[in-house]
């Protein structure tokens, strides 16, 4: 501590300053400060004190590292009232209209007045009840910084030191979501609204504590109370504002989703209220299309559109890729339809990616990319422009059919309730309780390879679906999955599932794994994926903490690759994986255990029943794959190793599996891939044939 004095008494310069703060943080964080250096610290404190007034008197400023002081200056110094010119004056400044240049140096040195003004005030002296107090220098710099540009240079500068102190000192959700508040209440424009929000999403959001966190539900309903402010207002900004805010809410939101529950609320008090609005303003504005079907020439394909909301390669993009190239394989629908994509190119989420945009234009399909003119707006795109430009060009194209796989985007909901196409149809992937104006029909590859299904009460047009070897078993190099393996310990095996953490964050869940990794020491579990992983934690811990260790959080994954690399597929519950699942068992490299929703009687009647509906389809494709329908039924009925029917169930099956010898396991891994193989075959004939005549009805009924 001697030695951090010394260093600040010959400090001449604020960039020697500036190195002298860096070190207390170091000190602090290393917890290098004993109870006998705390007397030298308060020393150390209130010298670094009065050397900083000195450079405040003379009209200069501080760069952002100095903002370190809310977070290590010694709470033991008394009030200090100097630095209340400064507070004034800031508070002052800050009502003028300020360049985004002078904006940031105000509000950096109003939260730094107040944390040398009064350092008991802070927020690591006080209760969090006390964050609304103006003193607390560093509620003062979230609740204002959040109003400027997020892209101007000092805030990116601002930014970076937000990301990094509240990743050292572990800044609890609950004050920054307190401080959240404070702005909210706050905010006096739409552009300061779209900072602030840009704020949350593009710097808080990625603070890797609170990444993906369910902590951000707790900020719904404040949201939605703006979305509500401004949907209020009858005019075409208030319109624009809206679709934005509404896509805000529903990436902070739908990412920690765990329940149709959940997403029926959203629908219910988000989508329903605003398309009816969306609707509203399209009348207004003569915007609405006259539900009728084009007449079509002998030589011209009717187009069918999928609006998306950006192009990757996700798992929506896997399952819509894999669609699109079953169709296009198929000579009738290539002598009657075109499929064109149009993207929303929400930049917010991502940008597009360039490889996965020439991989469907390789199979013929044109893309009509909406971000190209809006984007260059960056942070403040328009989301109404995009949404009426999208609208035009699918009118301009005489789209006959349109497929929206988005269930709460502003601008998707806004493109369906003012009706777009003469057909419009929801795609699942998964959220069944999607209900909004304008929507004709209901598609799910979730389908059982049935024709129809229904999920929550809703019919949906089954579409089977057989997902492209490009996806299920790609060319990987053996080094490549040994590099990977070898990041995990050699003498145990993998236990684990790739997707969104928030499926595994699920004491129910964890509870069973912990007891399987208890008996089974031989073990360790891989949770592959990004999101809520600090969460996921405390459970873990609250479970068992001596367990924390066998548990590997390996982030976002190339499934292609780690499909090699499990052992054991532990299917999460109550939320499954999805494609993952079956991706991982195309690859035959391990069984795969997953949870049902039925009791054993109910799953054998609905599995009989679901055979028998299939049998002229096995019947026909019997010679394809080598087994018939009596002996398909047998396997598939008979095969029950990997289907649990309660979490007992689940937890002893498991544990045979864990232990499996080498003869067994390859039994069971064979009759598990036959039964993928012959699905396989069987979802690619139904696919096809069943969206076929979905096509031909409905347009021939309108």
């Amino acid at each position: 501590m001697q030695h951090l004095l010394d260093t600040l008494q010959s400090a001449q310069t604020k960039q020697e300053l500036k190195y002298v703060v860096l070190k207390a943080v170091e000190a602090v964080k290393l917890a290098h400060i004993s109870e006998a250096d705390f007397a030298l610290y308060k020393l150390f404190c209130q010298n670094l004190r009065n050397r900083i007034f000195e450079i405040f008197q003379n009209g200069d400023i501080l760069d952002s590292v100095f903002l370190y002081l809310g977070f290590i200056i010694s709470r033991d110094l008394e009030e200090d009232s100097r630095f209340e010119v400064f507070v004034k004056l800031v508070d002052t400044m800050l009502k003028e209209n300020v360049s985004d240049e002078e904006y940031v140096m105000l509000v950096e040195l109003g939260a730094m007045a107040r944390i040398l003004k009064n350092p008991k005030n802070q927020i690591f002296a006080i209760d969090q009840n006390a964050i609304y107090s103006a003193d607390d220098g560093l509620c003062f710099l979230i609740s204002h910084i959040v109003f400027c540009d997020i892209t101007s240079f000092s805030a990116q500068k601002t930014s970076q030191f937000i990301t990094e102190s509240f990743a050292i000192f572990h800044v609890d959700f609950g004050w920054l979501e307190c401080a959240l508040r404070f702005a909210m209440q706050s905010v006096d424009s739409a552009l300061h609204r779209r900072n602030m929000l840009n704020w949350q999403l593009h710097v808080f959001w990625n603070i890797k504590l609170y990444f993906n966190t369910r902590a951000w539900l707790n900020l719904y309903e404040d949201w939605k109370k703006v979305f509500y402010a401004v949907l209020d207002s009858d005019n075409t900004q208030s319109i624009d504002e809206a679709l934005y805010i509404q896509f805000f809410i529903y990436h902070m939101c739908g990412n920690s989703f765990t329940s149709q529950d959940q997403w029926r609320k959203f629908n219910d008090e988000i989508s329903k209220k605003a398309t009816i609005i969306y609707q509203d303003f399209a009348q207004k504005n003569h915007l609405l299309l006259p539900i009728f079907l084009p007449t079509f020439s002998n030589k011209k394909l009717k187009i069918i559109a999928i609006l998306r909301d950006r192009i990757v390669e996700n798992s929506p993009f896997k399952v819509e890729y894999s669609l699109i190239k079953n169709l296009i394989n198929n000579h009738k629908f290539n002598q009657q339809y075109e499929i064109r994509i149009y993207t929303m190119s929400l930049i917010e989420k991502s940008e597009n990616d360039l490889q996965v945009i020439k991989s469907l234009q390789d199979l013929g399909v044109s893309i009509f990319d909406v971000g190209e003119p809006f984007n260059k707006a960056l942070y403040h795109n328009s989301h109404l422009q995009k949404a009426l430009a999208l609208r035009q060009k699918m009118q301009e194209d005489g789209v006959s059919v349109l497929i929206s796989p988005n269930n709460g985007y502003g601008i998707s909901d806004f493109l369906l309730s003012t009706r777009s196409a003469p057909i419009q149809v929801f795609y699942t992937h998964g959220n069944y309780v999607y209900d909004i104006l304008g929507i004709d029909f209901r598609m799910t590859h979730i389908c059982d390879n049935q024709r129809q299904i229904t999920h929550q009460g809703y019919e949906f047009l089954g579409i089977p679906l057989k997902m492209d070897s490009l996806f299920y078993t790609p060319n990987v190099a053996q080094e490549v999955i040994d590099s990977e393996r070898a990041r995990f310990p050699k003498d145990k095996k993998l236990i684990g599932v790739i997707g969104r953490l928030t499926k595994i964050d699920s004491v129910r869940y964890l509870q069973v794994i912990c007891k399987l990794l208890r008996e089974n020491s031989h073990y360790v579990f891989l949770a592959c994926g990004i999101g809520n992983e600090a969460e996921i934690k405390k459970k873990i811990i609250a479970i068992d903490s001596a367990l924390l260790e066998r548990f590997y959080f390996a982030g976002y994954v190339d499934s292609g690759v780690y499909g090699h690399i499990i052992d054991f597929w532990a299917d999460s519950f109550p939320m499954e994986q999805g494609e993952s699942r079956i991706e991982y068992i195309a690859k035959a490299k391990g069984l795969a255990l997953r949870l049902s929703t039925e009791s054993y009687l109910q799953w054998h009647k609905n599995m009989s029943q679901k055979l028998h509906n299939l049998k002229s389809t096995i019947q026909e494709l019997e010679s394809e794959i080598a087994i018939s329908f009596n002996e398909y039924k047998e396997l598939v009925l008979d095969f029950t190793q990997t289907i649990a029917f309660c979490e007992e169930d689940y937890y002893k099956k498991a544990l045979n599996i864990m232990n499996l010898d080498y003869d067994n396991l390859k039994n069971l891994l064979n009759k598990q891939s036959k039964i993928f193989e012959v699905n396989a075959k069987i979802r690619e004939k139904l696919g096809v044939e069943f969206f076929m005549d979905f096509l031909d009805s409905a347009l021939c009924n309108r």
